[in-house]
């Protein structure tokens, strides 16, 4: 199974990004691209796309970018992430793009920039740590 395929496949299993709508857009060796489409479901009390779909959409990217430079049949879990909000997005649709910054035999160090499609402004950044699960 290829790269691409290995990430689409965990992807799809993921009940609560399905829930969310979340789409692979690209995958290379370190960097994983995923996106979300506003919905009125996911949204806050002002009508902007709720912080946690942000978040969510984030921490996935990470964790799919440090699963790349992993072996077949390992997984990741989220050993702690920061995430800091600088604007609401104001359009239809966002996107992670995430990279590792230093692949461990365990710990995996990364980043995404969320941007908002309509704009192509940034409006999050994450750094996160993942662990590798061995399969």
């Amino acid at each position: 199974m290829n790269i691409y395929e290995r990430i689409e496949t965990s992807l799809a299993k993921q009940q609560f990004s399905t829930l969310l709508g979340i789409q692979l857009e690209a995958v290379e060796e370190g960097f994983v691209s995923l996106s979300c489409k506003k919905r009125d479901d996911l949204t806050q009390q002002h009508g902007f796309l709720h912080a946690g779909v942000t978040t969510t959409l984030a921490d996935s990217a990470c964790g799919y970018a440090a699963l790349t430079t992993m072996e077949e049949g390992d997984e990741v879990l989220s050993v702690e992430f920061k995430i800091n909000l600088l604007r609401p997005a104001v359009g239809d649709e966002i996107r992670a793009d995430a990279k590792v910054i230093k692949a461990g035999k365990t710990l995996t160090i990364t980043e995404a920039t969320v941007y908002d499609i309509k704009t192509n402004k940034e409006i999050a950044k994450m750094q996160a740590t993942m662990v590798r699960v061995v399969g």
